[in-house]
């Protein structure tokens, strides 16, 4: 039962840290003013964050798909989005589970390896990562002396987010062009373990290269990026919209503020809190705030409504394909409490019961 616990654990720590980072962002709030301003909102500029966010989860479930191409050829696409929406309403329960829902729940629609699906998921976050790089590094360049004036550290986190990637970018080309290498290495950690682990290790080691895979094939790569830029773009429009919502004042609001709130909201996503609850607050607002010299309770109710939107989109989509797929939240947690308790020996199991397929 320990893997049990330390689900558990996992789930207090998100809600802990949720409490936590709301706390900061409401601190000295004055709520009758916050309820105003929400009361009064143009809510027709807040909903057009709810298809811009489906449209960015369609355009990253097509990625997906192309990231794909080495393990199955031909993926379903809506199958793709399916198991990309239940992944994201997992991860508004339980912080990083959405990364073990995902590929367990394609593997079921796709009858594909998970190991290399995890390969795949682990190649998109990583895509995602020198995508926030470039932008992080962009937003340094353009906004340098604000930046640090109101964010001392953003120097040292740029310094750490540049050293992290470099780390992971080598690892992967060490993982796809001296494989054996790294497995060789990989067996160190091993040696204690029976050889039946042994060898199913070697499989899932394998099966998850495999996965990554697509980054040595050019033919789809020029796509890969087109689509990556194509999706940061509607994240931008969808941080930009909704601030036509408000009373902003002389705020400098344009395009570039949705910008800004898209890198920002992105750095949020890595604190492991339900969804980013309280962590896209936080952050939202004291950008909002410190750059911009918008008021707080309007930036909180910014954050609140937009968080909202991204959050109840996600909830209603995922639970609608769960509800066509016949899939329970049972299974969502099974899946957890396997992968907590021994990805290696379970790889092979049945993640979901066998249902209809998605066509």
């Amino acid at each position: 039962m320990a893997y049990r616990l330390r689900t558990l654990t996992n789930f207090l720590i998100g809600v802990g840290l949720t409490g936590i980072l709301l706390f900061i962002a409401f601190r000295g709030t004055d709520f009758a003013a916050l309820w105003s301003i929400i009361q009064n909102v143009n809510v027709w500029w807040i909903l057009t964050a709810c298809p811009l966010l489906l449209i960015s989860h369609y355009i990253r479930a097509w990625r997906w798909q192309l990231l794909l191409v080495p393990i199955k050829n031909r993926v379903g696409r809506d199958n793709a989005f399916s198991s990309l929406l239940m992944g994201y309403l997992a991860n508004n329960l339980i912080p990083r589970s959405g990364e073990i829902v995902r590929p367990y729940a394609l593997g079921r629609f796709e009858n594909i390896s998970k190991a290399s699906t995890f390969g795949s998921v682990f190649l998109e976050r990583m895509i995602d990562l020198v995508s926030l790089l470039f932008g992080l590094g962009l937003l340094f360049v353009l906004f340098q002396r604000t930046l640090i004036h109101h964010f001392p550290w953003w120097g040292a986190l740029s310094v750490i987010a540049i050293i992290v990637t470099v780390l992971f970018i080598i690892a992967i080309s060490l993982l796809l062009y001296k494989r054996e290498f790294m497995f060789r290495i990989a067996k160190i950690f091993l040696f204690p373990f029976s050889e039946r682990i042994k060898q199913r290790s070697e499989e899932v080691f394998h099966s998850f290269v495999d996965g990554m895979m697509i980054i040595r094939q050019r033919s789809n790569m020029m796509s890969i990026v087109v689509l990556t830029v194509v999706m940061w773009l509607v994240y931008v429009l969808t941080a930009y919209l909704p601030l036509f919502a408000f009373n902003l004042g002389d705020a400098p609001i344009n395009i570039m503020t949705g910008f800004v709130l898209t890198i920002v909201t992105s750095l949020s996503v890595l604190v492991p809190t339900p969804g980013a609850t309280g962590s896209y607050h936080t952050f939202t607002v004291e950008m909002l705030t410190r750059l911009y010299g918008v008021q707080r309770e309007v930036a909180l109710g910014y954050a609140t409504l937009t968080h909202a939107v991204g959050y109840f989109s996600v909830i209603f989509v995922g639970l609608f394909y769960m509800f066509r797929s016949n899939i329970r939240f049972s299974d969502f947690i099974r899946q957890v409490d396997i992968e907590e308790e021994n990805t290696v020996p379970h790889a092979e199991k049945q993640p979901f019961p066998q249902k209809k397929e998605i066509s």
